[in-house]
C-alpha cells in the first residue's frame, strides 16, 4: 500500500520491509533457495527411492521463482520511476 504524497512532508516514510536494501537481500536469497531446490529436484529425479517426493523441491522451487520475479519487478518499476523523477527535475 503506498502512501499519499502530501505537501506538508518532504520526503514520505518507506516501510523497512519495502526499501531497496531489503528486496535485494529478498532477491539474493531467493536465488540461494530457488539455486537448492534446482538442485533437490534435479537429484530427486535420477534416484528411483526418491522420485515420489521429487514434488517438495519442485514446489519450492517454483515459490521461490515468483517470491523472486515480484521483487525483481518492483526494484525494476522503482528504479525506472526514479530516473524518470530524476530527469524531470530541472
Amino acid at each position: 500500500m503506498k502512501l499519499d504524497q502530501n505537501p506538508f512532508f518532504r520526503k514520505t516514510v518507506i516501510p523497512w520491509h519495502d526499501s531497496d536494501l531489503f528486496c535485494i537481500l529478498i532477491c539474493i536469497f531467493m536465488t540461494f533457495v530457488f539455486l537448492f531446490s534446482k538442485v533437490g529436484f534435479r537429484l530427486a529425479l535420477e534416484h528411483a527411492r526418491y522420485q515420489e517426493h521429487a514434488w517438495v523441491p519442485l514446489v519450492l522451487m517454483v515459490l521461490s521463482g515468483i517470491v523472486l520475479a515480484s521483487n525483481l519487478i518492483r526494484l525494476s518499476i522503482r528504479m525506472v520511476r526514479r530516473r524518470v523523477t530524476e530527469s524531470e527535475e530541472p
